[in-house]
């Protein structure tokens, strides 16, 4: 890779999506590095980037002006939600009916819908060399008041196939992540999250954003390789 190459990384102001685009960056390559707001300036990058502002709860008005080689979709909406079980038959506004039918569409346009857009307008303006989508270990799993989520989830493992075969020759590959930071920020309660995790992991620990961006890197640039989901998880679910 040379610095001629260009990829457009979402949700590259923090976590995962940060260490993403400064993997690019310390390849030598030209990074389009989005954010949700213009207003929400990340921390200095080691190398300049192009920065590139989208709501993805939005509708997509321009694409960035840069020709982009590779999309990494990192930018995701998590929220957790109402048990379906525990709803109730009211539907009006403001009842717990509607908050999850409302929570089910933002999660499913960030998730889903805006991905997808950005993605077939890109390779329609330029084709793309590859796509790669961060998704999530339990794409095919759900938890009462997480099923927003998981389907959304869902969801983009089939959207990686379906644009692998739209798209092609482009390659388009996800990596399903296990548990890479977790969200709890108790330090009494994360350390038992933790111990929890690795006991239902095989390898017994907790990911690395390192894992992550290695294997994401790897389907960025694999030559034979599309429409493939790779699990970063530790074999978490093989127990």
């Amino acid at each position: 890779m040379g610095a001629t190459t260009t990829t457009l990384v979402t949700g590259a102001s923090r976590r995962i999506g940060r260490a993403l685009a400064e993997a690019c960056l310390a390849r030598g390559e030209r990074v389009v590095a989005h954010r949700r707001r213009e207003d929400a300036v990340p921390e200095p990058y080691p190398a300049p980037v192009d920065a590139w502002c989208w709501d993805m709860q939005e509708p997509l008005a321009e694409l960035p002006a840069q020709p982009i080689d590779h999309l990494i979709l990192s930018a995701s909406l998590f929220e957790r939600g109402h048990a379906w079980n525990a709803l109730s038959a009211d539907a009006g506004a403001g009842s717990a009916s509607a908050d999850e039918r409302e929570r089910f569409a933002r999660q499913l346009q960030v998730n889903l819908l805006a991905p997808w857009e950005l993605a077939v307008r890109l390779h329609a303006r330029r084709p793309l060399r590859s796509v790669v989508m961060l998704l999530d270990t339990y794409l095919d799993r759900s938890f009462p008041g997480h099923a927003a989520y998981q389907v959304s989830r869902a969801a983009g493992a089939g959207l990686v196939r379906a644009l692998a075969a739209e798209l092609a020759p482009c390659r388009v590959n996800a990596v399903a992540p296990g548990t890479v930071l977790p969200s709890v920020r108790d330090p009494a309660q994360r350390a038992e999250q933790e111990d929890a995790i690795k006991a239902r992991t095989l390898l017994g620990r907790i990911g690395a954003v390192e894992d992550v961006v290695d294997a994401a890197m790897y389907l960025r640039d694999a030559p034979y390789v599309t429409g493939e989901i790779l699990r970063v998880d530790g074999g978490r679910f093989k127990l």
